[in-house]
């Protein structure tokens, strides 16, 4: 019986899913990136020969064109070492533009934290003052009602 990997790389490998494993492909190009440049890049895309990387923040369009070499690079071995990129289609130039539009970001959700009441509420007040044990008594009652 064929793994799950398996019957996806297959599905992949036809040609009418052919855009689906350059994606996959340049998604590894990306990943293979400094941190400081695979954090800035929102996604890529191809148009007529020509590998596209739409940024985030405009101060890292200047290291992406001092970095256009190591990209190139990167991206002939990827094509030699991977075998799902080696039909990938011949990329000629690498453009990278910085996005006007912000990405969505999603809503951060308030987690409320629930725990149980480990403490039973049986220790000794062995103060004589009268206000303080009345303060240990409000936290011994709030702990046994938990």
């Amino acid at each position: 019986m064929k793994s799950i990997n398996q019957i996806i790389s297959h599905i992949i490998s036809k040609p009418q899913f052919q855009k689906i494993s350059q994606k996959r492909c340049f998604d590894k190009l990306v990943k293979l990136l400094p941190p400081h440049l695979k954090n800035a890049v929102i996604f890529t895309y191809t148009k007529n020969q020509t590998l596209f990387f739409v940024l985030n923040h405009p101060g890292l369009k200047m290291e992406f064109h001092y970095k256009v070499n190591l990209i190139k690079t990167l991206l002939k071995q990827i094509k030699t070492i991977d075998v799902e990129c080696k039909t990938m289609q011949d990329i000629l130039d690498i453009k990278y533009f910085v996005s006007n539009k912000q990405p969505l970001q999603k809503k951060k959700q308030k987690n409320k934290l629930f725990y149980k009441e480990l403490a039973k509420g049986e220790f000794k007040i062995l103060t004589k003052n009268k206000k303080l044990q009345n303060l240990f008594l409000q936290i011994k009652d709030a702990i046994t009602t938990n």
